[in-house]
């Protein structure tokens, strides 16, 4: 499949250090690998938008995509650090 990104997953992938930056470009290669990779494809979560998932990598990462499996095409939507957002919520309570 191909595999695109939004210019803000690029924005967010230049706030990541380059060990993380590295592991989440290996996702997206996974990702790639969507209609062979049935592993991949239990661990994606629908969210409640129209052809719409996250992907909780083991990696603390949440991978936000769209699937168009007419189009052979996901697109990355946004990326997220569930560690950092529990930190964020801690911090405005």
């Amino acid at each position: 499949m191909k595999v695109t990104k939004t210019a803000d997953v690029d924005a967010a992938l230049r706030t990541l250090d380059v060990d993380e930056r590295r592991k989440v470009i290996s996702w997206f290669d996974h990702l790639g690998n969507w209609e062979n990779d049935e592993h991949l494809r239990e661990m994606a979560r629908a969210t409640i938008y129209k052809d719409t998932y996250f992907l909780n990598t083991s990696d603390d990462m949440r991978i936000f995509f769209t699937l168009s499996e007419a189009n052979r095409e996901i697109v990355i939507m946004d990326l997220a650090k569930p560690s950092r957002l529990k930190i964020a919520g801690a911090a405005s309570e």
